[in-house]
């Protein structure tokens, strides 16, 4: 069996009856818990509240109630963070429009309803290694794990602004300019200590 994900499913598709589909069972015991939402809003409003948490979206495209569909959510999504990996699961026909839709929305990946359960549960792996490897994340649960108090206390300098800890995480979560600079200038500094500890090798 496989190692356990340390990892939230958030299923929102307006169809009940695919709760009861043969790769939940695949996955339940893989994951720490599985949450279902037939309405798009309140699965938002779970991830919005739940952000800390190591989340996997799976994402109907087509919601026969409710007005906001698969691309507004995963829109939405993306202004909250692009740390969390969102994989579509779609019975709908998707077309080249569509397809751009997803992937510019920055959708991790899409899976047809009509896939065997191999293919979603190899999404849903591919997505938790991203989660776990991708430095964005690293950041992020670094900051996570210093106490309230630190995180709100000014950390750094740029320019004429001041940053805590948590303006950082928000920045790095969005990705938004500072967010950026910050990653590139984290994995720049993490290279080049790998590779100064190779050439001391």
């Amino acid at each position: 069996m496989d190692k356990k994900m340390n990892l939230t499913i958030v299923y929102i598709d307006d169809d009940k009856k695919m709760q009861e589909d043969a790769f939940i069972d695949d996955i339940s015991d893989m994951v720490d818990e599985i949450q279902y939402y037939e309405k798009p809003a309140e699965g938002l409003a779970y991830v919005k509240k739940n952000i800390d948490k190591n989340i996997v979206v799976i994402l109907d495209w087509k919601f026969n109630s409710s007005t906001i569909q698969g691309d507004d959510v995963l829109k939405d999504i993306d202004e909250v963070s692009v740390l969390v990996p969102v994989i579509v699961f779609t019975g709908a026909s998707i077309d080249a429009s569509e397809a751009n839709k997803m992937f510019k929305g920055n959708a991790f990946s899409c899976v047809p309803k009509d896939s065997d359960t191999t293919a979603l549960v190899n999404a849903i792996h591919n997505a938790y290694d991203r989660i776990q490897n991708d430095i964005r994340s690293v950041m992020e649960k670094w900051i996570l794990k210093q106490d309230a108090e630190k995180r709100n206390k000014p950390y750094m300098r740029s320019g004429d602004m001041v940053y805590t800890l948590n303006d950082i995480l928000n920045s790095i979560r969005k990705q938004d300019e500072f967010g950026k600079e910050t990653t590139r200038g984290i994995l720049s500094l993490a290279t080049e200590l790998f590779t100064n500890n190779m050439r001391e090798k």
